[in-house]
C-alpha cells in the first residue's frame, strides 16, 4: 500500500515538473497570439436592428443576419442583384422558395391529419363491427372498413410522396446555393 501510494506521489509530481521542464514559454505563445489576432482585423459588420432580419416558423420567430462576402467578385461573376429586382429569376429570391417548402409542408400537415381522423373512423368501425351480431350488418361495416383502409393507404402513399418532394426540394435549394436560412 505504501509502495502504491509513494508511486502515485511520485507521478503526480513528475506531471507537475513536466511543464516546467519541457521548455514551453507560455510567454512567447502570448504574443504569437496577439500578433496573429492582429492580423485577422476586426469584422466590418455591425449586428444592429437594422440588419437582423426574422423569419416566423411553426408559430416561432427566429433572427438571421444576412452576411455578405467582403471579397470582389471574381472576373465573369456577376453580383447578386438585390431581391425584387426587375429581371431577376425567381429562384434567387427567398419568397420562392419559402412558398414551395410551405406548399408541402402544409400539403403533409393536411394529409397527416386526415390520416389520424381515417384510423379515427376505422377504430370507431371496428367496435361497431365487435358490437353488432348480425352477419349482414357486420358484412356491411366490413365493406366500410376495407374501403376507409384503402382511402388511409392511399393517404399513406401521397405523405411518402410529399415527404420525397420536401427532401428534393431541399436538396435543389441547396445545389442552387439558397442560404440555408430561407428554409428554417
Amino acid at each position: 500500500m505504501k509502495v502504491t501510494l509513494a508511486f502515485l506521489l511520485v507521478c503526480f509530481l513528475g506531471a507537475a515538473a513536466t511543464p516546467v521542464f519541457s521548455g514551453i514559454d507560455l510567454m512567447a505563445m502570448k504574443k504569437q497570439e496577439e500578433e496573429r489576432r492582429k492580423k485577422l482585423g476586426k469584422s466590418k459588420i455591425a449586428v444592429n436592428d437594422n440588419n437582423v432580419n426574422t423569419v416566423s416558423t411553426g408559430g416561432k420567430k427566429y433572427g438571421f443576419v444576412q452576411m455578405e462576402s467582403e471579397e470582389a467578385p471574381a472576373a465573369g461573376e456577376e453580383t447578386a442583384p438585390a431581391a425584387g429586382k426587375k429581371g431577376e429569376s425567381p429562384e434567387k429570391q427567398p419568397e420562392y422558395w419559402k412558398k414551395q417548402q410551405d406548399e408541402l409542408t402544409g400539403r403533409i400537415a393536411g394529409l397527416k391529419a386526415d390520416i389520424e381522423g381515417a384510423q379515427l373512423e376505422l377504430n370507431k368501425l371496428w367496435a361497431d363491427f365487435y358490437i353488432k351480431n348480425v352477419a349482414v350488418e357486420q358484412q356491411a361495416i366490413r365493406d366500410q372498413i376495407a374501403q376507409k383502409t384503402n382511402e388511409m393507404e392511399q393517404k399513406k402513399v401521397f405523405l411518402r410522396e410529399a415527404q420525397e418532394q420536401l427532401e428534393a426540394l431541399f436538396e435543389q435549394a441547396r445545389k442552387a446555393g439558397v442560404p440555408p436560412g430561407w428554409l428554417r
